[in-house]
């Protein structure tokens, strides 16, 4: 009975051996996997919300000029290079302290000056994003393929009065805001990912990312009273050229009817004003 159960002893010891070598090559880095491919998602969703935010800036604020359009919206213009230094700022740097206000110097920004996310670090403390030039923030606006709003400008554009400038509102018709985020190159000077990933020379060059946004503003303004009501002009006639004929009218009616005639607002434009009750 000895002989026998010697052979199996030695078995399940050999199994118990096998299954820590395995362990330490397999088991081990495959954890170590799981926390570096969690940060990887990390990566990714912040990178899929700088992308919306890019968009978001592009529906509020135009890099185009010398348009209708920017000739009443001028104030609202915000360049490209600054919008990426919003989202170095607001998004990929170390919001600890005083770094988490927001400020409106944010788009200044050239550089990580406060550091990266605390997240995007290999175990060695090793930043993922080694520059602020590792990442590149593109927006525009663009016309939606099926442009309905657009169609209409267009035919009505092409409706002249004498006399009258243009009664068709300076709305953009590049509604669509599009923006896209991309990282390289990320976590490329981590050692630790160079070893799991094999430890060959220049086996392991980081990873890339990208993020597209997109929303549909429909035309709508953000530049305040004052431009929406210089807009809202373009489609009333007798604020512009019509606006002396009927101006000359009302004398006509002032020897009929000298009461009336002062009640008479040519061109006025009248604003919504919200109840001061319903703002408590």
């Amino acid at each position: 009975m000895s002989r026998r159960s010697q052979p199996r002893g030695r078995q399940g010891g050999q199994a118990i051996a096998e299954f820590l070598v395995a362990a330490v090559l397999l088991l081990v880095p495959l954890f170590l996997a799981v926390a570096a491919l969690g940060k990887f998602v990390d990566v990714q969703h912040v990178a899929t919300m700088a992308a919306r935010y890019g968009a978001w800036e592009r529906t509020v604020w135009y890099d185009e000029s010398g348009t209708d359009f920017n000739g009443i919206n001028g104030p609202n213009q915000k360049s490209a290079a600054a919008i990426k230094g919003e989202i170095a700022a607001r998004l990929f740097s170390d919001r600890a302290g005083a770094a988490s206000i927001i400020r409106g110097t944010d788009g200044a920004n050239a550089a990580l000056a406060n550091g990266i996310d605390p997240m995007w670090r290999d175990a060695a403390g090793v930043a993922y994003l080694a520059s602020y030039d590792s990442f590149d923030a593109q927006g525009a606006r663009t016309t939606p393929q099926r442009d309905v709003a657009g169609a209409s400008m267009a035919a009505l554009s092409a409706i002249e009065v004498r006399g009258v400038a243009g009664f068709v509102p300076p709305l953009p018709t590049d509604t669509l805001a599009l923006s896209t985020v991309s990282l390289a190159d990320i976590a490329r000077d981590s050692a630790v990912y160079a070893r799991l990933w094999g430890g060959t020379p220049g086996g392991w060059q980081g990873l890339d990312f990208s993020a597209t946004g997109a929303i549909l503003s429909n035309t709508w303004s953000a530049n305040g009273s004052g431009a929406t009501r210089a807009m809202v002009a373009r489609t009333v006639p007798t604020a512009q050229g019509m606006g002396a004929v009927v101006t000359a009218a009302r004398e006509g009616i002032r020897a009929w009817d000298a009461a009336a005639a002062p009640g008479i607002e040519v061109g006025k434009i009248a604003v919504d004003v919200v109840p001061a009750d319903r703002l408590r």
